[in-house]
């Protein structure tokens, strides 16, 4: 006959579980404990500050010493540049304008001869920071390049160049996609 060997296992002891009115009662008391501390350190003090000025008669002072205490605080400060400022008002004349009207300041004028140039979109520290000024001139469609340029022999920059270009029609164009995308450029006229 087979044997049920299961029922003979030692059964694990169980945990004793802590009820939740213990919990409660120690939270409650930490909670006591914490707020007597606080009335120590903070109850004592305001005590003190609210207790009346009377004073037992033999601890009283003089009302001549009284008098010089209060004397010897600072005297609240006096702002008078309310009553100073608009007696000290100047009046400004307005200058007439001018009788030729200012001309608002042009667009970057098209490039009609027949020079070559090339269009620089920016000068970067970092390449990185070029790379990513290619990288968005690529979404764009125009072709450029990164030149690596030092200066005194201490100052590495990288410059972001497009071109050259001969024609002043395909500049104007490609000037005017870029203040589209709010980038700006410089026009360069190369040396022959």
């Amino acid at each position: 006959m087979a044997r049920d060997y299961k029922t003979r296992a030692n059964p694990k002891p169980k945990k004793q579980q802590t009820s939740g009115w213990a919990w409660f009662f120690a939270g409650l008391l930490v909670g006591l404990f914490a707020a007597g501390l606080f009335w120590l350190k903070f109850g004592q003090q305001q005590e003190m500050a609210a207790k009346p000025a009377h004073a037992p008669a033999h601890q009283q002072e003089d009302p001549k010493r009284a008098a010089e205490k209060q004397d010897s605080r600072p005297p609240k400060p006096r702002f008078d540049f309310y009553t100073t400022l608009p007696l000290m008002e100047v009046e400004v004349a307005v200058p007439e304008p001018d009788p030729i009207p200012r001309q608002a300041p042009k667009k970057a004028a098209p490039v009609t001869t027949g020079s070559t140039y090339m269009l620089q979109m920016g000068s970067f520290r970092k390449y990185g920071d070029a790379d990513r000024m290619k990288a968005s001139l690529a979404l764009l469609g125009i072709q450029a390049e990164i030149q690596k340029v030092t200066i005194n022999n201490k100052d590495t920059y990288h410059r972001v160049r497009s071109g050259p270009y001969r024609s002043g029609q395909q500049i104007n164009q490609i000037r005017d996609q870029l203040r589209k995308n709010k980038i700006n450029s410089l026009l360069i006229k190369l040396k022959r």
